[in-house]
């Protein structure tokens, strides 16, 4: 049994390899869900060199790590309490993120609840937390600490060693389940690896000094949070974790906290069967998990008019594929596709004035030739959106997006702009965007007859916003943002304290049973 059969559909055969993978490396170890994450950015292939053991010197020098380490961790260190321990995602690159980072933070300190936050020391957003924790006088229910940061030159040293040792063995167990599968994961897996165990060996260092009573994190299988998620499983917290996006493949299964808020009922009902299909082809019992239809949870939903119509302009998205990296969803012809249908629109009559190309602001090494020469044929009609650049400055001068999978079509629908997902006959599909199926998801060709009808006729704008906002409404709870209040996290967080039908109302999520 294939866990992504029926859930995903794809030119590529990476998803189903992928999903093979983590069903074989769970069943081995739990603790290696850590590592899916840097093996979905693997190619794997039999054609890969073998994994080397680790040699006797290697194994020298862990013994002697490990006897100095056990001395080390006799050293006193500050016991750190909390009510809640919260972990974000160690990344400050977008500003949505840090946004919901800092919602996040103030609806568990407005519970009057202490607080532990994993938090880098360089962290950007530092200065703007303190600032609004210091508005409502409760900077004292918050402890900032940063687990990668060592006591001293000995500490740094023992814990660079102790991750080295636990990246080596990690991918030293990849290499011995995978093999007989056929799979070997490349050279280039070891310092994802080692990015993964330095996180891991920090947190649990932390752990040890650590003592809270419920856990929430961003994203259960992000580099951080994965091992916060399982200390807080293995001690029998409850612990809340929030969908990561557009659920494209099978990383976000097994759910590892009691509470899994996702966008709304659409996502949940995907992801509670997708979680079901991986512990009944693991042969396990699945833990209970509550899953939530919350809301967009970073993402801000705003009513746009239907005015939008006088901009005449399209907004393409998921173009273009990263340059020399692997197309593991099997999309470079739907970019492709994306890309003949911009240029095909724009040599038309078509009454579109600017043609915007937003890429994603997550891709490096970007593929922008393409692009380049549609701003050069078409100079005052064809434009480059810089990646900064926030996401609803470009839906705001939008008419119509298009894209394939990616979240700003759920959002910019959700935002009254009727939006298409354009499919090829071999592309890739995902089951968590099956409400947009009516009226939304169309060939390269009825996309192109679409948005020129949407362009010319008014009636027809406003009945295709119509269609985006009613899917929408599926796809996000009430169509609307998440409330992160503290009766949100009340409910999740101290359900014995009270009452789970009141909160539910006032918190405006729903929960699945």
């Amino acid at each position: 049994m294939n866990i992504a059969d029926g859930f995903f559909h794809s030119s590529s055969n990476q998803i189903t390899a992928f999903a093979d993978v983590q069903l074989a490396l769970y069943k081995h170890d739990p603790t290696l869900q850590d590592y899916f994450m840097m093996l979905q950015l693997d190619r794997l292939g039999a054609v890969n060199p073998k994994v080397g053991s680790r040699n006797a010197s290697e194994r020298m020098v862990e013994r002697v790590g490990q006897v100095g380490d056990k001395i080390n961790r006799f050293r006193a260190r500050r016991k750190l309490k909390a009510d809640i321990l919260f972990c974000p995602m160690p990344d400050f690159t977008r500003k949505t993120e840090t946004n919901f980072l800092i919602r996040t933070l103030m609806g568990l300190a407005r519970m009057d609840a202490t607080i532990l936050c994993l938090l880098p020391e360089n962290a950007s957003c530092r200065k703007e937390i303190d600032g609004q924790l210091g508005a409502e006088k409760r900077n004292g229910q918050v402890t900032f600490v940063d687990p990668t940061v060592a006591l001293d030159r000995v500490d740094a040293r023992l814990r660079w060693l102790g991750a080295k040792v636990r990246a080596s063995k990690a991918l030293e167990q990849t290499a011995d389940v995978l093999g007989p599968l056929g799979f070997n994961p490349g050279e280039g897996v070891k310092s994802h690896y080692q990015y993964i165990a330095n996180y891991v060996e920090a947190w649990e260092r932390t752990a040890l000094h650590v003592e809270f009573d419920a856990a929430v994190v961003r994203c259960h299988w992000h580099a951080l949070c994965s091992p916060v998620a399982r200390s807080a499983r293995d001690r029998r917290k409850p612990a809340i974790a929030f969908q990561q996006g557009v659920i494209s493949h099978t990383l976000d299964v097994p759910v590892t906290t009691s509470t899994y808020v996702a966008f709304g009922d659409s996502s949940a009902h995907f992801l509670k069967k997708m979680n079901s299909r991986f512990y009944e082809a693991l042969g396990a019992e699945e833990p209970r998990v509550q899953y939530v239809g919350g809301g967009s949870l970073y993402d801000e939903i705003q009513q746009l008019p239907p005015s939008q119509f006088d901009n005449q302009s399209l907004l393409i998205v998921d173009v273009p594929q990263p340059s020399g990296q692997d197309d593991f969803y099997g999309v470079q012809p739907q970019c492709i596709a994306l890309l003949d249908l911009a240029d095909k629109l724009l040599n038309s009559d078509a009454p579109m004035r600017r043609l915007i190309v937003r890429p994603h602001p997550f891709w490096s090494n970007l593929d922008l030739q393409k692009c380049h020469d549609l701003i050069r044929r078409f100079p005052n009609r064809c434009e480059l959106s810089h990646p900064s650049w926030p996401l609803d400055y470009d839906l705001g001068r939008a008419s119509v997006v298009a894209g394939i999978f990616s979240g700003v079509l759920t959002v910019a629908s959700a935002c009254g702009l009727p939006s298409l997902f354009v499919r090829t006959e071999s592309g890739y599909r995902s089951g968590d965007l099956e409400c947009f199926s009516r009226g939304q998801m169309l060939s390269t060709q009825e996309a192109y007859v679409e948005i020129r009808k949407i362009l010319t006729d008014k009636r027809a704008y406003c009945d295709a916003r119509e269609v985006a906002i009613r899917n929408a409404r599926e796809y996000y709870a009430n169509g609307t943002n998440l409330d992160l209040s503290p009766e949100f996290f009340q409910r999740y967080l101290r359900p014995s304290r009270t009452s789970a039908t009141s909160v539910a109302q006032e918190a405006g999520s729903r929960e699945l049973d």
